[in-house]
This record gives structure tokens, C-alpha cells and sequence, in this order.
């Protein structure tokens, strides 16, 4: 029997507001993982957006990116997401979100997770692949991601994040209007 591989890429917004929100982005993938990078570095052509981070990306560019990735299909279900509120333990958070993701909608059959997590230090890799596996997650490697193996996948998660927080933070109504479809429309999923 062959194990499925779930592939999961982390990224997290809101340390700056000193616990107050902080949003963990998951973008799970399976077989149709290298699909899923290709359709990201296309849209992130088409918008304009680039490699750019959510932060550093123009707003218009940004929204016209986080819109394209909502009309394309494969997508959905795929953008996961958990939201904390007066919280500083950002690393828990950061292993519930992911544990939250995964048992959102995790395979029938055996499968293994590979985590890749935006900015996570060598050092805590292994607490975190401990503590996915005490919360049921069957964890095969957990990595850091440094800026330099920055890939559209950890990119898509961190604009998930960011769109997130922003639309939560309410001050920009077409963030809010866009937010509001994609989770009718399923492509986003809080966890």
C-alpha cells in the first residue's frame, strides 16, 4: 500500500499586535502539489503581485492575486486557516493551526505530513514534528523555510495570512467583501 503525502505549507501574521490577533495560514496539498505551484507562479505573473511577500506587494496587485487564486478551482479547500486572540504562545498556536488543517479533511488511508514552516528555526523543528504527532498528525519532516527556499506555495500561505488579517482587521471593504465570498465559496476554511 502506497502512504499518501500531505504537504503543508505555514506561514502566520499578528506577532506586531503583541497577542491581540494572530492569523496561521495552511495551504495542504497532495498529489497535485507541483499543479498547485505552477497555477501559483502563472497568477502571480498575471497579477503583478510577483514574489513579492503580502507586505511589500502593491494593495491593488495583492487583492488582484488573492482574487485570481479564488477563481481557480483546484484551490478549494486547499486554503486553510485559524485565527488566535490574545495569545503570544505563537509557536503553539502556529502546531494547533496546522494539526487543525490537516484533520479538517485528512485521508481515509495511512498518510505522512511534510511541514514547511516560513521562518522556523532548526532548533525548533523537532518540537514541532513532537507535538503534530501528540496531536494525531503522522509528521515525516517539519522544515524551516528560509527566504532564499521561499516557494509560491509558502508564498500563497503568507498571502492567505495577510489577506486574512486584513480583512479581519476591517479596513478595507473590498478585503472584507472578497473574504466573506471565498468562504461561502469554500476556498477559504477556518480551522
Amino acid at each position: 500500500m502506497t502512504v499518501k503525502k500531505l504537504y503543508c505549507y505555514v506561514d502566520e501574521t499578528g506577532q506586531d499586535t503583541q497577542g491581540k490577533l494572530f492569523v496561521v495560514s495552511v495551504v495542504v496539498a497532495s498529489n497535485e502539489r507541483d499543479a498547485l505551484m505552477k497555477l501559483c507562479e502563472k497568477i502571480e505573473k498575471e497579477s503583478g503581485k510577483g514574489k513579492f511577500k503580502w507586505g511589500k506587494a502593491e494593495k491593488k496587485l495583492r487583492l488582484d492575486y488573492v482574487k485570481r487564486i479564488f477563481k481557480t478551482k483546484i484551490f478549494k479547500g486547499k486554503l486553510r486557516y485559524s485565527v488566535f486572540r490574545d495569545t503570544k504562545d505563537y509557536d503553539l498556536a502556529t502546531i494547533v493551526a496546522v494539526s487543525k488543517a490537516i484533520h479538517f479533511k485528512e485521508p481515509a488511508q495511512g498518510y505522512t505530513t511534510l511541514v514547511y514552516v516560513d521562518g522556523l528555526s532548526k532548533s525548533k523543528r523537532h518540537e514541532y514534528g513532537s507535538q503534530l504527532r501528540k496531536l494525531g498528525v503522522p509528521t515525516r519532516k517539519v522544515r524551516g523555510v528560509t527566504k532564499d527556499e521561499n516557494n509560491a506555495l509558502t508564498r500563497l500561505a503568507d498571502a492567505i495570512a495577510g489577506f486574512v488579517r486584513d480583512a479581519l482587521a476591517k479596513e478595507q471593504k473590498d478585503a472584507e467583501k472578497l473574504f466573506e465570498l471565498a468562504k461561502a465559496d469554500k476556498y477559504l476554511v477556518e480551522v
